[in-house]
């Protein structure tokens, strides 16, 4: 059997290291079809480094695809790989999916994205603020941003290029139990980019494996609604947002910002992580895209996930069946009808927490098996 050299360039972010990259760590020295190499793509000198496959993470994340100077730099950067590798993907892992850099398209083999808008027709139109609902708040609100920006359009019929690898959801998080990677998680994280600069990929892998087995493991002890209190996480704020962008977030605290029901303001991460055992429900509002990290928060912390309508997306791990959370609408008219809903409803929103429960329990055993089955496409197709 082959043995295919799989060179992944990346920017050692804890984004990338903490969850885009966790399956192909999982996967390390595991298969014997695939021989992975990480490295940071400022480095990598495509004279010296040789692959069947190059897989470029995130690296035109921070180019504005509306400036002519930019996006011709990145087609002019994306063709000097592809000539020196004959398969190539580029894992795009923004976390708004109405973003995607359609005018690579002829360059790479795969592009791999955190989600897609179920509604393809959507892509041909530019957003707002470069999201949906930065979109929405800029037509209904008339919500401006200091510099106004779009995101791409293109028609995106027939392509087949185009995959949904994971979402933020496969990666390592915090649990409440008092050892070092929780308590100190913040820390960890760091440490982790620091390893993964310097090519400790063993070390690395080893603390990511920890992270998914304590993960896993808690999720499969017993939901206890009994011992949680009726009230509600809703620890985030508006600040560090384009305008159009943080909105939502706005609009979500100015109608709970006296409601006692709604615990808010900021504390410690370890604090926070036990605080969330605790609670019965999370308000995760929409961020800097529509699939936030407080998503899969809850759903670790036993939480009901309360969330604007996602019934637009469609992504991997998917926890955004109606059966899954509880909706609000884009306005949030709905959102008091929740404190009715968690006292008079927990046989309900135990049926959601437990079936947003085995969703994710499945995606974390499941990922590494997923990013070889991806791998497989492009390197054994004809």
């Amino acid at each position: 059997m082959r043995n295919y050299q799989i060179l992944i360039a990346h920017n050692h972010s804890s984004i990338e290291v903490m969850h885009s990259l966790v399956p192909f760590y999982l996967l390390l020295n595991e298969n014997s079809k695939f021989n992975l190499k990480f490295i940071d793509y400022k480095f990598l000198d495509i004279r010296r480094h040789k692959a069947d496959l190059l897989i470029l993470t995130r690296k035109y994340h921070k180019y504005d695809h509306n400036q002519t100077k930019d996006k011709n730099f990145i087609i002019s950067d994306i063709k000097k790989y592809r000539k020196r590798y004959d398969k190539l993907i580029y894992f795009d892992d923004s976390a708004a999916v109405s973003h995607i850099l359609y005018f690579i398209m002829p360059y790479v083999d795969y592009y791999w994205v955190r989600g897609l808008l179920v509604d393809k027709n959507e892509y041909e139109k530019p957003f707002y603020g470069g999201r949906t609902y930065s979109d929405y708040y800029f037509l209904k609100y008339g919500v401006k941003d200091e510099k106004k920006s779009f995101s791409p359009e293109f028609k995106f019929d027939h392509n087949n290029k185009i995959r949904i690898a994971w979402n933020i959801g496969i990666g390592c998080f915090p649990i409440f139990k008092n050892i070092f990677l929780n308590r100190f998680y913040v820390f960890t994280r760091k440490c982790c980019c620091i390893l993964s600069f310097f090519s400790l990929n063993i070390i690395l892998k080893k603390i990511i494996s920890l992270y998914i087995i304590q993960m896993k493991n808690y999720l499969k002890e017993e939901i206890n609604l009994k011992n949680k209190l009726n009230l509600i996480n809703a620890r985030f704020s508006f600040e560090g947002y384009a305008n159009s962008v943080g909105f939502n977030r706005k609009l979500i605290i100015r109608k709970i910002i006296k409601n006692k029901n709604f615990i808010k303001g900021r504390i410690s991460s370890w604090k926070y992580t036990k605080e969330l055992s605790k609670t019965i429900a999370m308000l995760s509002p929409f961020g800097w895209g529509e699939i936030c990290y407080r998503d899969f928060e809850a759903i670790l912390n036993k939480n009901l996930l309360i969330k604007p309508d996602m019934e637009h997306i469609e992504t991997w791990p998917n926890i955004y069946k109606d059966e899954h959370y509880f909706k609000i609408d884009w306005d949030s008219q709905n959102l008091f009808e929740i404190e009715n809903y968690i006292i008079k409803n927990k046989i309900d929103i135990y049926g959601k927490i437990q079936k947003s429960i085995s969703v994710y329990v499945n995606a974390l055993e499941t990922c590494s098996k997923r990013a070889e089955s991806l791998l497989e496409e492009v390197l054994l197709e004809n």
